[in-house]
């Protein structure tokens, strides 16, 4: 199956760039040329380019060779016709698309049937004539009914920390001249506080009705009617040309599938996100903020940017000033993770965190965390703070609802990341379920932790380092093995020394 993404097109500088990543995977920048009359007019993923001649040339973002993507393509000619196209091309094989001719439309008769004479018609047909002739009654039109939104939501609801929330409006420099929009509002409480704190009107969007009624009921409870809107309604098809602020805290897929929408907001409109980046977007600021149960937020500002100020390239949003650079849909090429899921026993489970000695004075991050389970167990069994990192949007959502059906979301944080990338220095526990390479990778971000800081790992041993204990587990009735759990102290010691 193609894969619809949205991409960064380059004008084409007869240049082939390869990317490797740390996964191993291969991504290439792969050339596009489109043909059209010299005066017509190209829009692609929605966005009017620039570039004129009758042929244009462009240069994908790195992305996974081999692999079959689509976008849409809209070519309007000069006599008015518009012609719409998806077109296809592979990762790595450069790719040409003609359209210089029109479609043809249906050719329309101008003949008219030839028009009978009174004298001509028969009884029955003048007798028809004179009814057909008589004035009816005109009929109510009927009433319009908006379609229902039956979608299911995109993400599990998690309640943004007060504290986020008011660090995000204070980020966006809000005023009472704003109109902010909640995009996934939740139980409403950012829009409210826009309201009560600096008198912004505010709109809250979400696609679910138990959200809704939240936050009915919290726009009621505050006195803020006047000023606040809800509407249920997808996030994706909702007009936000009145937006000054749009606010955000949604999985990283689900911002970087807007970036069309946000692309087309008026210079000046301030973008804040929480926890989750924009991709290849480079946010004008980013802060760190704590909640009340010390966990640590990221909250990114990016402002939409007018054509008439250019800027450096990758830094902010909107309009390039430069006509070789376009912003034209929402995906990057996707890491792969680097293992396949295979969940720890919960009796593994207990066993690493017993072993690393944890307690609620701690700070357990799980690199490669799958369903939640060990950062879910940290919380609800130590009362201790617990990060949970995986690349997978599947196992993300997974550990969302685990966090949330175990009533932790006060001391767990989860977060799609490439391990890798990850500063692990704020943890004093690192849990890891890995193969050897994999851990010895980590060794650098690991001697990063404070003295005493412990990692934990299961059945994999960090290769050429040692182990302060080593233990085995028996994980129950259903399992057909032992497994092993060992334990390490930061910072770490080479075999032999």
């Amino acid at each position: 199956m193609s894969k619809r993404i949205g991409l960064t097109l380059l004008l084409l500088l007869d240049v082939s760039v390869t990317v490797t990543l740390a996964q191993r995977e291969v991504l290439v920048q792969t050339g596009i040329t489109i043909r059209v009359p010299a005066d017509a007019k190209l829009e692609i993923g929605g966005y009017a380019t620039k570039a004129t001649g009758e042929l244009r040339q462009f240069l994908t973002p790195p992305i996974r060779a081999g692999r079959e993507y689509t976008y849409d393509v809209v070519i309007i000619y000069a006599d008015g016709t518009v012609r719409k196209e998806v077109i296809t091309f592979v990762g790595g094989k450069p790719a040409e698309f003609d359209f210089r001719v029109a479609r043809p439309e249906p050719k329309k008769t101008d003949q008219k049937p030839p028009v009978k004479k009174p004298e001509d018609k028969k009884p029955a047909e003048k007798k028809a004539e004179e009814k057909k002739a008589e004035p009816k009654p005109v009929q109510p039109a009927p009433e319009k009914k908006e379609p229902p939104v039956n979608r299911k939501p995109d993400v599990i609801f998690v309640p943004t920390p007060q504290p986020v929330v008011e660090k995000m409006l204070e980020l966006a420099q809000v005023t009472n001249k704003d109109v902010v929009y909640d995009l996934g509002c939740g139980d409403g409480r950012i829009v409210v506080t826009a309201a009560k704190k600096y008198g912004a009107r505010g709109k809250g969007i979400d696609i679910d009705p138990e959200r809704i009624k939240e936050s009915l009921d919290n726009v009621k409870k505050n006195g803020v009617e006047k000023l606040v809107t809800i509407e249920r309604a997808d996030l994706f098809q909702v007009d936000l040309s009145e937006a000054t602020v749009i606010t955000l805290y949604l999985l990283p897929e689900l911002n970087l599938k807007l970036r069309p929408k946000l692309q087309k907001l008026k210079p000046g409109t301030r973008i804040v996100s929480h926890d989750f980046d924009m991709g290849d977007w480079k946010p004008d600021k980013h802060i760190t903020v704590t909640d009340e149960n010390g966990l640590e937020h990221d909250v990114y500002l990016w402002i939409i940017k007018g054509s008439d100020k250019p800027e450096a390239p990758g830094k902010g949003l909107g309009n390039r000033a430069a006509d070789a650079f376009y912003v034209l849909q929402q995906d990057k090429p996707k890491l792969k993770p680097d293992v396949v899921y295979v969940p720890t026993p919960q009796k593994v489970v207990e066993k690493m965190l017993e072993v690393a000695g944890v307690t609620k004075d701690d700070v357990v991050y799980d690199l490669g965390c799958g369903d939640g389970r060990i950062v879910v167990t940290a919380a609800r069994k130590y009362k201790c703070k617990a990060v949970g990192y995986d690349i997978d949007p599947e196992r993300i959502k997974e550990s969302l609802e685990n966090v949330k059906k175990n009533g932790v979301e006060d001391l767990v944080k989860i977060e799609q990341r490439d391990i890798f990338t990850v500063d692990v220095s704020p943890a004093t526990v690192v849990c890891l379920y890995l193969l050897p390479n994999l851990n010895a990778k980590l060794v650098p971000q690991l001697q990063k932790m404070k003295p005493g800081s412990r990692v934990v790992t299961h059945d994999f041993r960090i290769p050429g380092y040692k182990h302060v204990k080593e233990v085995r587990v028996d994980p129950g009735e259903g399992f057909a093995r032992e497994h092993t759990v060992y334990l390490y102290i930061i910072p770490l010691q080479k075999e032999g020394n």
